[in-house]
């Protein structure tokens, strides 16, 4: 399941307030693992039309249904483009785990011929959602075939990673994956931070998002992953969707490489203790 939404998102839903219950819209509905799901048609607060994947209750992923079809929705995915435009050479390989609405690898192929996204997602029922509604066959329209660079295999995103010996390294693995609002164990750990590694190109990168504070009582995940995520790196960086409250919960995205990279926005956490290193 996907994290949480970043707080600039949730300002959005707020400033939206009767309007949003007044266009939302159900488009279809399905059981998955991770509870009732919904495909869920609003508008934002410019007027543009939006259709959300709610899992649960909590708003998991979206698109555009306008023009803007291949955009980002939500700052966080918009952080996961940012860590890849630092990189020294165009990803020809990425690896997504967790697909949801599959908003990242369809931004991805929309805007580079070249690129092949293999997904990983857990679910069959999510992975058929994004397929039938998520606009997934507007990649076909723009080139033909193109719609193949799109791979989806259905398992866990630890298993794949440690059964793929032998196949394709990438040059970006984006971890999207969560449980409520707690990133998947097994692919937190110092273990899985190696395998996952194993499984990159040389100077290849490794994003998470990371529901975390930047500071204070509610920071411990986001220390604990950096912490990590060093033990296997040469380079961890921290980029914010918000700086507003550095004591407050909110969508961060983790970028870990062995090459130095050149980033903006990047987060410097002030004094205060160091994480654990998580292990299976």
């Amino acid at each position: 399941m996907r994290a949480r939404i970043a707080r600039a998102f949730v300002d959005w839903l707020e400033s939206a307030g009767e309007r949003l219950l007044r266009d939302r819209v159900v488009v279809a509905s399905a059981d998955t693992m991770f509870g009732p799901t919904q495909v869920v048609d609003v508008h934002d607060a410019s007027g543009a039309p939006v259709r959300v994947l709610e899992v649960d209750g909590t708003w998991q992923s979206a698109t555009y249904l306008d023009d803007s079809w291949c955009e980002l929705v939500f700052p966080y995915h918009r952080l996961f483009a940012h860590a890849m435009e630092s990189m020294a050479r165009q990803p020809r390989r990425v690896l997504m785990l967790g697909g949801g609405g599959y908003a990242f690898p369809k931004y991805l192929v929309a805007h580079d011929p070249d690129v092949r996204v293999d997904v990983v997602e857990v679910d069959p029922a999510v992975s058929r959602l994004a397929r039938d509604y998520f606009l997934l066959d507007r990649l076909d329209q723009m080139s033909s075939g193109s719609s193949s660079r799109v791979g989806t295999v259905n398992m866990d995103g630890r298993a794949f990673l440690e059964g793929s010996a032998g196949h394709a390294r990438y040059d970006m693995i984006a971890n999207d994956c969560f449980g409520a609002l707690l990133p998947t164990r097994s692919l937190a750990t110092l273990e899985g931070a190696r395998i996952a590694k194993g499984r990159l190109a040389q100077d290849g990168i490794y994003v998470a998002n990371v529901v975390s504070a930047l500071e204070g009582e509610r920071s411990r995940l986001l220390r604990d992953v950096t912490r990590t995520l060093r033990e296997v790196f040469s380079h961890v960086y921290v980029i914010p969707c918000s700086t507003d409250e550095p004591d407050a919960e909110d969508n961060n995205v983790v970028v870990a490489s062995d090459a130095p990279l050149a980033l903006e926005g990047t987060f410097e956490p002030s004094c205060g203790p160091e994480g654990d290193v998580l292990r299976d």
